[in-house]
């Protein structure tokens, strides 16, 4: 075998592992994982991180990626959901786009990324109507 066909098969076999052929049930994969990352360091960051007593209760229910990963919609609820008025409902999500800055630079330290999402935070209406367990 002459170093040319070694180098071809070595080139074959490395096509056949290549990221441009990749399967997109494993993009898929990615993606639900990269979500459920979010959501989690989010949850840990408002808990543990942020001051502000005004957050205290707050739980994120889910976190939607855009296809190129930039932006990101953040379902939210708070300790008494069910009661919550909407007035409280929209001075959460502005206390929450005030922090996204903050919780963005934390994401960018403890998640690899080339770039953190923009965070876009919403009122999880159907999470806070469900019987809680």
């Amino acid at each position: 075998m002459s170093k040319h066909t070694a180098r071809r098969d070595r080139h074959d076999r490395s096509a056949e592992h290549s990221s441009h052929d990749a399967d997109p049930q494993a993009a898929g994969h990615r993606h639900e994982r990269l979500q459920r990352l979010l959501r989690e360091e989010l949850d840990a960051l408002v808990r543990d991180e942020l001051s502000d007593p005004r957050l205290d209760g707050v739980t994120f229910t889910h976190v939607e990626l855009s296809v190129d990963y930039k932006n990101a919609r953040v379902g939210f609820i708070a300790g008494d959901a069910a009661q919550a008025p909407r007035a409280e409902r929209e001075r959460l999500e502005r206390l929450l786009t005030r922090a996204s800055p903050f919780l963005r630079a934390r994401l960018a330290d403890s998640v690899e990324l080339k770039v953190v999402p923009a965070l876009r935070f919403a009122w999880d209406a159907y999470a806070a109507s469900a019987p809680m367990e």
